[in-house]
């Protein structure tokens, strides 16, 4: 016998003498790891919250000295949206930890993983706006207002102000969308991973 044959009977009793796992172990553990995936979304969203209404109610010094009317309207606005997104995250992880079949599990992922992407999308929006209209208030303020900018303004002023709001509002985003993806969106490749075992069971 040569040592190919060798290895493969050492293998075929090394596999007998495995636990063999039932369709229902194998959805336990899938239930059990989508659960807490769903679960700490929650937990990350709560945290980003917190953090945002810290900053919401107390303003540091310098921040209040620029008096954005605007930027203050829709962090205020915007809170709202993020308070319901983050009560859909809690109702996915009940929903999801109450499952009790295959097809209610693919479905109770899915959920999860299109309110995830639809809070990065809100977040990342709402990102984009306040930065477009905080570097553009920074800018003219700089220059002693809307009254003086309007009235000595040139070509390479309005330039120099449109490279600045895109180069913020760049930074912003890639910093923000790197966090979000880091965070949510490893969660959201374990998700995937449980949805595509599910998948498997199911055929």
């Amino acid at each position: 016998m040569d040592e190919f044959e060798l290895l493969k009977k050492d293998w075929k009793k090394r596999e007998a003498s495995l636990p063999k796992l039932s369709y229902q172990d194998i959805y336990k553990m899938i239930l059990k790891k989508s659960s807490s995936n769903v679960k700490w979304i929650f937990i990350i969203s709560m945290v980003e919250l917190s953090i945002g209404l810290v900053f919401l109610f107390y303003t540091p010094a310098y921040m209040e000295q620029m008096n954005y009317l605007f930027v203050d309207v829709l962090s205020y606005l915007a809170y709202p949206v993020i308070i319901y997104f983050v009560f859909r995250f809690y109702t996915n992880y009940k929903k999801i930890s109450a499952t009790s079949s295959v097809k209610g599990l693919m479905d109770s992922i899915l959920r999860a993983r299109k309110t995830v992407k639809h809070y990065i999308i809100f977040n990342l929006s709402v990102i984009f706006i306040t930065s477009v209209c905080t570097s553009v208030i920074m800018y003219v303020k700089k220059q002693g207002g809307w009254a003086v900018y309007k009235q000595h303004s040139e070509l390479g002023d309005h330039l120099i102000l449109m490279a600045l709001a895109v180069l913020v509002t760049a930074l912003m985003i890639g910093l923000c969308l790197g966090v979000y993806l880091l965070l949510y969106g490893f969660l959201l490749r374990r998700l995937n991973r449980n949805y595509r075992e599910l998948k498997k069971m199911e055929v």
